[in-house]
């Protein structure tokens, strides 16, 4: 349940992102940057919210969020409109830009409510596997020490 209004805050990011930056360069009709942002969405949370935010961080996230968003605008929108130059790499770099300063919000969440949840499973089940005995000790030095001591006695 966590993972899917995750992806539904991803998905309203992305969309709100893409619905304010990429019509004021190129002319797409809106259910085409729904279905895009639907695609984004799960690629990004795949790739950058699931795989590098837990091993890497969140600067490494962002960076990668924001590399993901910039090429797949340029390729994704770039390719279907038959658009090149300079209107499709200026909406990729603003539409990227906008996208990893809402993604540093997203990552927050992501870590306090999606991926400790995760991280405690992980840890109990470790724990589990991993106990150790313990016991006291009442002398720190071994038995043959003591028996050497009480034969030169």
């Amino acid at each position: 349940m966590r993972h899917l209004l995750a992806l539904a805050w991803k998905y309203m990011l992305l969309a709100t992102v893409f619905f304010a930056m990429i019509p004021l360069f190129l002319r797409v009709s809106s259910a085409e940057l729904l279905w895009f942002s639907l695609w984004m969405t799960l690629v990004a949370y795949a790739l950058g919210d699931l795989y590098i935010l837990p091993r890497f961080g969140n600067l490494s996230a962002v960076i990668a969020d924001f590399g993901l968003a910039f090429v797949g605008v340029w390729i994704g929108i770039g390719i279907f409109y038959n658009a090149g130059g300079a209107a499709v790499i200026n909406a990729a770099f603003f539409s990227a830009l906008l996208v990893a300063l809402g993604e540093i919000l997203f990552h927050a969440y992501m870590n306090r409510i999606v991926l400790r949840h995760q991280d405690e499973k992980k840890e109990h089940s470790m724990r589990r596997g991993l106990q150790t005995e313990i016991a006291e000790e009442f002398d720190v030095r071994s038995a043959t020490d003591q028996e050497e001591d009480k034969q030169e006695s």
